[in-house]
């Protein structure tokens, strides 16, 4: 059975590798080898859960460590078989995160429910580090309140201090020997995601010229805003019906609100029209509906007023037989206008009934 290869070096979450794209890739190797690469700065805590709990299940999977390694790729590397992590990488493992985005003029009452829903999420993010910790712990043989305080200093490990804790299983040294924090493409994205930065990197950082006007307050401002947009695109929110009616992985947004080109607007004006289509149709038959049970309102009161049990029967059966019943039990009448033996019977009055008993319309019919 061939072995296949598994390459996450972005984003872990809906927006990059998602828990459903490592499941559908899982499933396609069968129970064969699988070696995973990852060089990803994390993402999503539930995916990188799911992710891991997938490498646990699947039971044949490698993992090889390159570049820089925090957060959720590092939490996914604990359902692996093995782990192996180059030597001139580097391991972060932090307490969990969420985004807390408040702002503008509020009065106390304002304060004070936000104070309630940060105490909340700092309760839950509590539990979620705790639960991490003894993940950690689990591998590593380190205890859970060595782990905590680990996640605690947010500092980078290089390579043989992970593999001292336990973190990793084997050392290998890289094809090409790279010094990472000589990298200023990689300090971008560390300072950008809000990751820490390794102290001799920090120092690489500060050496790089600015190329606008060297004002601290517009420099600030301007990282400031740059990294408000690099969360943005981990963080916006994302809505499955409108995507999947667009046939889009996600859509571009912002705090201010959500951007559609020409063509994703016509889908969602016809998608509108028709759905108005079958609004529509719904409409009328609920009015026809009512129109029949109206209808058949009127003629079981009709039928009710013929006779009392006819009315106290509860079921359509009921009230037919009742009408059954009722015409049975009614005497017959000789209907209106016809002539009896009785009628062409000659009375005692002077009248000569004879004769006009004889007249032709005065005849009985025969049937």
């Amino acid at each position: 059975m061939s072995t296949l290869q598994l390459d996450i070096d972005g984003f872990i979450g809906n927006w990059g590798y998602s828990k459903s794209y490592v499941k559908n890739f899982l499933a396609a190797s069968g129970k064969g080898e699988v070696i995973v690469n990852i060089s990803s700065l994390g993402g999503d805590v539930d995916h990188a859960l799911s992710i891991h709990d997938q490498f646990v299940t699947h039971g044949n999977v490698t993992i090889k460590l390159t570049g820089f390694n925090a957060s959720a790729a590092t939490l996914i590397t604990l359902g692996a078989k093995r782990i192996i992590m180059n030597s001139n990488s580097f391991y972060l493992i932090h307490k969990a995160l969420a985004w807390v985005n408040e702002w503008g003029n509020m009065n106390p009452d304002d304060i004070d429910a936000i104070i309630l829903e940060l105490e909340k999420q700092k309760l839950f993010l509590e539990k979620v580090t705790l639960q991490l910790a003894k993940m950690y712990a689990g591998k590593s043989g380190k205890t859970t309140t060595e782990i905590l305080d680990l996640m605690k200093e947010d500092t980078w490990l290089n390579a043989e201090e992970a593999l001292s804790w336990g973190f990793v299983d084997e050392l290998s040294e890289p094809a090409t020997n790279e010094n990472l924090l000589q990298n200023q493409k990689m300090i971008s994205m560390l300072n950008f995601s809000e990751l820490p930065i390794p102290g001799t990197m920090q120092n690489t950082l500060e050496a790089i010229p600015v190329i606008m006007d060297p004002s601290p307050g517009i420099v600030a401002s301007v990282t400031t805003a740059i990294k408000k947009i690099i969360n943005s695109i981990f963080t916006m929110k994302q809505f499955s019906a409108l995507n999947t009616l667009l046939a889009v992985v996600s859509l571009e947004s912002t705090d201010e609100g959500i951007y559609l080109n020409e063509t994703q607007a016509a889908v969602i004006n016809t998608a509108l029209e028709a759905n108005q289509q079958i609004v529509t149709e719904r409409d009328n038959a609920v009015v026809a509906r009512d129109q029949a049970v109206t209808d058949r309102t009127n003629a079981i009161a009709s039928i009710d007023a013929i006779d009392p049990s006819i009315a106290s029967a509860t079921t359509i059966e009921g009230k037919i037989e009742a009408i059954r019943v009722h015409m049975a039990a009614k005497p017959a009448v000789a209907p209106a206008g016809v002539q009896t033996a009785h009628d062409i019977t000659p009375s005692a009055d002077g009248v000569d009934w004879a004769t006009l008993n004889a007249l032709p319309h005065m005849q009985e019919e025969k049937y």
